[in-house]
């Protein structure tokens, strides 16, 4: 260490002095102790300060370039990769480009640590584009077994119908005839086969569901809460700047209904002009080339969805929203503008009344944004969501929903509104549960029993009393309140007919 971190430095400081001494191991030999040191202090700093962009691509070019550092030093510098900004194209391209064998090629465990990592930070990318531009390369690496899970999921990401020609599919069909129990090229060729089902043979092995689903909901909380954290100030300056310029409102951005080139036996969704062609075509017809146009259709794609549904279709729909919320949400957050989130929202909501599903998007979606949530911004919205949520144990209800609502309530205590809209809330999921025990069908909910079903109700209404009781008589929207205990009055009566 160069004289020692100076601790009059600033973390972002040490961080990057931290940083600068690793990418030394670039040019010339570093010891494994001062490795070491180094490490230390990004521990201590990273999770809570985050790399800059520079940092960031110092960092990673020690990663892919040949230098001196350990095996066991680069995973886990890996592992401290926390950005504080979106992640800039050349970050992708560099990793991308470090791929394979050969003499200055960085150890297989630091490529499959890399690629994860990618996957990942896939929601902060600064472009999703770049995933495209760099897909023939990712394409080459499928015949790396090694690297094979993560390379098949960033294709599975990245992948368009303009991605899709004959020879790809071949060779990974061929891939697929050779690695039988690869299960990740199976998802991979599946997804193609969803564009062309015509095209792919359907030979496929055993296909275990959710291989792409997003691989640790840890880090992508920590690295939300991080660059709220940070940016917060910036956006405070951006509200600033908004009210005095006038901001233009920005409009939600939903693919357009488009299905390209599409095989000559199949039927686009653009010729189904009524529900007699739909009727007539639903084993030929094909959905759009961004499934995303759910949010956008007239109700033909939704049908396809509901009707003749594949879970490729439904994970390729998630894997979308969940990208464009976690966008929309970090926009929503830098200024003032919230009227795009909003109709997201909407959109999202009116999908799971059509099709009865909760989906995943929108359930870790929520997990994040209740926890940022000042309880005023789409209020009527969220809370209508949430009560779409699948009903779970009362130890997971508590702390992914009651407690951070909670805590919004305690700390607005003058703000009578979002008081009687939280106790309404509480006074629905309590119905929603005690209507479970009505239906002699509703045993066992998901993983809930009978019992666990009771539990859950149980606690819900002896906290609804404590929320209750922290409203006094006088406080502005007192009345209102009130109205809210005698609907939960209802409740009660009907939770206790059920046991």
């Amino acid at each position: 260490m160069s004289e020692g971190l100076d601790l009059q430095l600033t973390p972002q400081q040490k961080i990057t002095e931290a940083i600068s001494g690793l990418h030394a191991a670039v040019r010339s030999d570093i010891s494994k102790s001062t490795a070491s040191d180094y490490l230390s202090m990004l521990t201590v700093y990273v999770p809570e300060h985050g790399l800059s962009g520079s940092d960031l691509s110092k960092a990673i070019a020690v990663l892919t370039m040949p230098s001196s550092l350990l095996t066991s030093s680069s995973l886990q510098l890996v592992k401290l990769l926390y950005p504080r900004d979106r992640v800039e194209d050349d970050i992708v391209v560099n990793i991308v480009g470090c791929l394979g064998s050969g003499d200055g090629k960085p150890d297989f465990s630091v490529q499959i640590s890399l690629l994860r990592w990618l996957v990942l930070i896939q929601p902060f990318l600064r472009t999703q584009a770049v995933l495209s531009q760099v897909y023939s390369i990712l394409f080459m690496y499928l015949g790396y077994e090694s690297i094979r899970r993560w390379t098949c999921h960033l294709l599975f990401l990245a992948t368009k119908r303009k991605d899709i020609y004959p020879w790809r599919i071949q060779y990974l069909l061929e891939l697929q005839n050779k690695y039988r129990d690869s299960q990740h090229l199976t998802g991979l060729l599946m997804l193609y086969k969803e564009y062309y089902p015509d095209i792919v043979v359907d030979r496929f092995g055993n296909f275990r569901g959710s291989l792409f689903k997003y691989p640790d909901q840890q880090f992508l909380t920590a690295i939300n809460d991080l660059q709220s954290r940070l940016h917060r100030h910036e956006s405070e300056a951006s509200v600033a700047r908004s009210a005095l310029t006038g901001p233009k409102r920005r409009r939600l951005n939903i693919p357009e209904v488009a299905t390209i080139d599409p095989s000559g036996k199949s039927v686009t969704v653009e010729e189904l002009t009524n529900l007699a062609a739909f009727a007539q075509n639903i084993d030929k017809v094909t959905l759009p080339a961004q499934v995303g146009s759910v949010f956008r259709d007239d109700g033909m794609v939704k049908r396809i969805l509901v009707n003749r549904p594949t879970e490729l279709a439904w994970e390729r729909f998630n894997t979308w929203l969940a990208s464009c919320l976690q966008q929309e949400f970090e926009l929503s957050k830098r200024s003032d503008d919230d009227d795009a989130l909003r109709e997201l929202l909407l959109r999202s909501y009116e999908l799971c009344q059509y099709t009865k599903q909760s989906f995943v998007s929108v359930q870790n979606f929520l997990r994040i944004y209740i926890g940022q949530w000042n309880g005023v911004k789409n209020r009527d919205i969220i809370f209508k969501m949430l009560l779409q949520l699948p009903l779970r144990k009362w130890e997971s209800l508590s702390k992914d929903i009651v407690t951070p609502l909670t805590s919004i309530y305690d700390s607005n205590s003058q703000s009578w509104e979002f008081r009687y809209d939280y106790l309404m809330f509480m006074a629905d999921l309590t119905r929603l549960y005690a209507a479970c025990l009505l239906s002699d069908e509703q045993d066992e909910v998901g993983e809930m029993n009978r019992e666990d079903i009771i539990t859950a109700s149980a606690k819900l209404v002896a906290h609804w009393e404590e929320l209750y009781d922290k409203v006094k008589f006088g406080d502005q929207g007192y009345a209102k309140v009130v109205q809210a205990a005698v609907y939960m009055h209802q409740v009660v009566k009907m939770f206790g007919k059920s046991i």
